[in-house]
């Protein structure tokens, strides 16, 4: 098995771009990784090389590890609710002509590995956790309010493995409830991320929840706008045939560590055994906004800093 790690850093540190989404501002993720090559992009910041990425089932399993963020005060039953209300959020959308996308997700049981990881010769989960001691990418990004890895096959773009890592260290967190001015909305930042775990990348349009930057005491993010939208039902819209209804993580669910786990039956060391060989890639969604420069948030895009805007909020109830 020939796995590659590729760390997109700082200000640059996302998921590779593609060329989706010109009528809007989104871009789905690619198998193009700028760290090895140059990947041409179009005016709208979409790369234009590399295949999309895709879950090529119609369900996808997500967990929760166990701890929770018990140093920021968050257990793993308000954890579980927060990744449980932002899958609603996406699986919910109505696409353009009717329906829903042809994804969903199932909660599985809570998962005992705190490390993000992906194993290509054992068990896996794709795991939302949380870093609450300390950020470990200091000194690269450590602004930035969640990390979401991508696993795929370079030859088809399909999605292995996807893990999600929460910043509890950089900002307080308001969970369950609005944010406070000075408090950042996990259920927003969450909501962002797994648009990053179902595919999409960072869009240019200021309204929707995949913008790249997040400011304190905001809200609106939990609620897919209508660029979106538009980029989740282009990944997977509701006529879409999928290539299995499998639930079940790459080669199985396990709530340990690769380390902890026991050994499989071998696969073929160079293509695990399905003909394609897996790959890794690291990318960054939620740097907060400086409190120096209210309204405006940094944006993680390719040519951009700065990006002023003020979302209308989508319900007040929200």
């Amino acid at each position: 098995m020939q796995s590659v790690a590729n760390w997109l850093r700082a200000a640059v540190a996302l998921v590779a771009l593609s060329a989706s989404g010109h009528a809007f501002g989104f871009c789905r993720a690619t198998t193009c990784d700028p760290s090895e090559a140059e990947c041409r992009q179009d005016k709208a910041g979409c790369f234009l090389d590399g295949l999309p990425v895709f879950w090529g089932s119609d369900c996808i399993s997500v967990s929760v590890q166990a701890d929770g963020a018990p140093d920021a005060g968050i257990d793993y039953a308000a954890a579980r609710a927060s990744v449980e209300r932002a899958l609603a959020a996406w699986s919910g959308v109505d696409c353009p002509g009717g329906g829903h996308p042809s994804i969903r997700a199932e909660l599985t049981d809570p998962v005992e590995c705190s490390d993000s990881e992906y194993n290509p010769d054992k068990r896996n989960a794709n795991v939302v956790m949380f870093r609450d001691k300390t950020w470990p990418y200091a000194g690269q990004s450590q602004d930035v309010l969640g990390y979401t890895r991508i696993n795929f096959s370079p030859d088809t773009g399909e999605l292995y493995d996807v893990d999600v890592e929460l910043n509890a260290v950089a900002e307080p967190l308001a969970v369950g409830r609005l944010p406070k001015s000075n408090e950042a909305d996990l259920d927003s930042i969450v909501t962002h991320e797994i648009g990053h775990l179902l595919g999409l990348n960072h869009s240019l349009d200021v309204e929707a929840t995949m913008v790249g930057g997040y400011q304190n005491g905001s809200y609106e993010l939990r609620t897919p706008a209508s660029d979106d939208i538009a980029g989740i039902c282009a990944i997977y819209p509701p006529d879409r045939m999928p290539m299995s209804v499998s639930c079940d993580p790459r080669h199985g669910f396990s709530s340990l560590c690769g380390a902890a786990q026991p050994a499989m039956p071998p696969v073929d060391p160079t293509t695990d055994g399905t003909g394609d060989i897996d790959k890794q890639s690291r990318g960054c969604a939620m740097p907060p906004a400086p409190p120096s420069s209210p309204g405006a948030a940094p944006l993680a895009v390719l040519g951009l800093a700065l990006f002023r805007h003020r979302r209308r909020l989508a319900s007040a109830g929200r």
